[in-house]
């Protein structure tokens, strides 16, 4: 119960500070470059089960070690240079050989639309249809990838990163809890959350950045709660 008052009372207070400017989140600015979009998608197939500063840690030394963007090399050879890259005990990486394939196969596809990857994006009809579409078509890509994905380079704002500290708020403040995250578990978590960001008159990468810097901040102190 002091869990959900505090959890309730940070949320509430960091969304009227947000709505009064004395407070700012993060700019989900977009993102056109193609070596940067694509550093993006890497970093989100590598995240997956993962430490995310670990997975961004190596995708600035694998996207300098090899040459994605170079255009004699195959989908074979793309995947071969990051398996082996990726099994490097310095990099230290924990599913090698699926990932090297995932990022070969995403490749494969990214490469074909790079220069226009927002008008891509933009054909669909709703931020939700753009995910559906690169959840069915890059390996390595759920929900929450792609969430991420879309929001790291500034293509959603009506998108929620469900992960661990969220689900910490969607427990303590709605009493809503599942074992598994499958992806009618997730779109029903993202529809509460919507609602709630709605309510404090917020968009919803915005309130769960806000939801998540809470939720963070609590678990931290809770020996104090």
């Amino acid at each position: 119960m002091k869990q959900r008052v505090i959890l309730d009372y940070l949320v509430s207070a960091l969304s009227s500070d947000i709505n009064a400017s004395r407070l700012s989140v993060s700019n989900f600015i977009e993102e056109r470059r193609p070596e940067e979009i694509w550093k993006q998608k890497v970093f989100c197939v590598l995240s997956s089960q993962f430490s995310a500063h670990r997975a961004a840690s190596i995708v600035s030394r694998i996207t300098k070690d090899i040459s994605f963007f170079d255009s004699t090399l195959s989908y074979s050879m793309i995947e071969g240079a990051c398996s082996e890259f990726l099994k490097n005990p310095e990099i230290g990486y924990r599913f090698p050989n699926i990932r090297a394939r995932q990022i070969s196969l995403c490749w494969f596809l990214f490469a074909q639309i790079k220069d226009y990857y927002h008008e891509y994006i933009q054909s669909f009809d709703s931020e939700e249809r753009a995910r559906d579409e690169i959840v069915r078509t890059f390996p390595g890509m759920g929900f929450k990838q792609a969430s991420m994905f879309l929001r790291n380079i500034g293509a959603c704002r009506n998108l929620s990163v469900i992960d661990v500290h969220i689900l910490f708020y969607l427990e303590a403040c709605h009493n809503w809890k599942v074992e598994t995250l499958t992806p009618k578990r997730y779109l029903q978590a993202e529809d509460i959350l919507r609602k709630d960001a709605l309510r404090y008159g917020l968009e919803l990468n915005v309130f769960d950045t806000i939801v998540w810097g809470a939720t963070r901040a609590l678990k931290r102190k809770s020996t104090y709660v």
